[in-house]
């Protein structure tokens, strides 16, 4: 019976993600195909930033979601619920708006720029509040546990959409450019985020919201700020390390670490899923103090991960360089830069769920701090790395970087609570428990 509920709705949500898997992989091919090397490196760098600065704009607010929204339903305060819904939605759309401002002031004025990457840098920056969008509503909906509009319209629908656009556009006879790619992911985020947020509506709590003590959005705030380091890390370190070696590489080595960062993705998207599907089950057996119920979600999160990270890991060390050539022959020679990558994506699900864990003891500002050690030492190793080496050094630098953070959050896990939901631990116990005398 347990082993049942190990493969639980993470595993369902992973599964329905392999169709989109399947389309986001035939998009890059195409991509790869019909850009230029140096015309996909400019795509990857301008959508990893609205990626980031959408993020940002987000201001950490859906990382202490679950933690503040189950709180106060169990207390039987919905006002507070609304309220806070209210608060971060302002909040974040005020945000949003000013990034896009300022990215939009940056892609008209820098003076370098070609005009092909300033228009897809103004169509990336009309995309950062539908990326801000997504995080916050995104979240709600995982709290709520309509897990399928959490995840499905970012991670399944919309490479799909974004594959059938541009068969359109070649079937028009049109010729793809950076600009105009991004000018259609823009459109389809947009489209998304608004069909997110309407099909949400009637989930979200209803009435007035009840007056916010100035002390509660002081709160919110203080918990929600740290955070913003700790999303960038768990949700988008693909995109931070695609834009930390933009300067540093030339645009058709960042088209080669963004197609391998890609396709890393895709694979630790089963890792993402797992622990995030997790958060609301361990906010509240942290609630309860159960540590059975702790150990239980940890296993939730670690089988179909662990699996499939060691699956992935072995095919890409195998035939790697043939998976490569789909994108063209140019993209072959970072078959050891996929290996790594992929690796990293076998090393989070190794480690469980402690970042969500830390989240929900209230770790924050300990969070944080990781999260700028691994932002640390990923700038560090790719300036050091990535110049002599290329693509392998920005490998090899998320790799650093990925160690540092997931060994760090376990350590100071263990200190604070005295809790381990690493594979180690969580197997060493299941096999205690299943070999102990009845």
């Amino acid at each position: 019976m347990k082993f049942a509920r190990l493969f639980s709705t993470s595993s369902l949500l992973s599964l329905a993600r392999v169709a989109g898997a399947v389309a986001g992989f035939g998009t890059q091919i195409v991509l790869a195909r019909t850009l230029q090397a140096s015309a996909l490196g400019v795509f990857y760098s301008v959508t990893s930033l609205a990626a980031v600065v959408g993020l940002i704009a987000a201001h950490g607010y859906p990382s202490i979601a679950a933690r503040f929204m189950l709180r106060y339903r169990k207390q039987g305060r919905e006002g507070l619920v609304a309220a806070f819904v209210q608060r971060s939605r302002h909040d974040v759309t005020v945000y949003a708006a000013i990034a896009t401002a300022a990215v939009l002031a940056f892609a008209l004025l820098w003076p370098s720029f070609s005009s092909e990457v300033r228009l897809a840098l103004v169509a990336a920056a009309l995309s950062i509040p539908a990326n801000a969008s997504f995080r916050l509503n995104g979240t709600f909906a995982n709290t709520i546990r309509r897990f399928a509009l959490a995840y499905l319209p970012d991670t399944c629908i919309r490479p799909f959409l974004l594959l059938g656009g541009i068969g359109l556009l070649l079937a028009l006879g049109m010729t793809l450019t950076a600009s105009s790619v991004t000018f259609l992911l823009t459109l389809i985020l947009a489209s998304l985020a608004f069909t997110q947020y309407a099909l949400l509506a009637k989930d979200m709590p209803k009435g007035n919201a009840a007056p916010s003590p100035r002390r509660l959005l002081t709160l919110w705030r203080r918990e929600a700020t740290p955070l913003i380091l700790v999303a960038l890390i768990t949700n988008f370190f693909a995109d931070v390390a695609i834009l930390m070696v933009t300067p540093l590489l030339s645009s058709a080595d960042t088209a080669s670490i963004g197609i391998c960062l890609k396709l890393a993705l895709l694979v630790g998207f089963a890792v993402q899923v797992a622990h995030q599907v997790v958060v609301p089950d361990l906010a509240n057996a942290r609630a309860r103090k159960d540590r059975e119920s702790i150990r239980l979600a940890g296993l939730r999160a670690l089988v179909f991960p662990l699996a499939s990270t060691l699956a992935a890991t072995v095919v890409a060390a195998l035939w790697g360089k043939s998976i490569l050539a789909l994108f063209g022959p140019e993209f072959t020679g970072a078959k050891a830069a996929l290996v790594i990558l992929i690796g990293c994506q076998l090393l989070r699900a190794v480690f469980g769920p402690s970042v969500a864990l830390l989240t929900v003891i209230g770790a924050q500002k300990e969070n944080a701090a990781l999260a700028v050690l691994a932002l640390v030492a990923l700038g560090g190793a790719d300036l050091a790395l990535a110049p002599s080496y290329g693509v392998l050094g920005a490998a090899a630098g998320v790799a650093i970087a990925t160690l540092v953070w997931v060994v760090g959050c376990a350590v100071v896990l263990y200190r604070l609570s005295g809790l381990r939901i690493d594979a180690p631990y969580l197997i060493g116990q299941l096999m205690a428990v299943r070999s102990a005398p009845a």
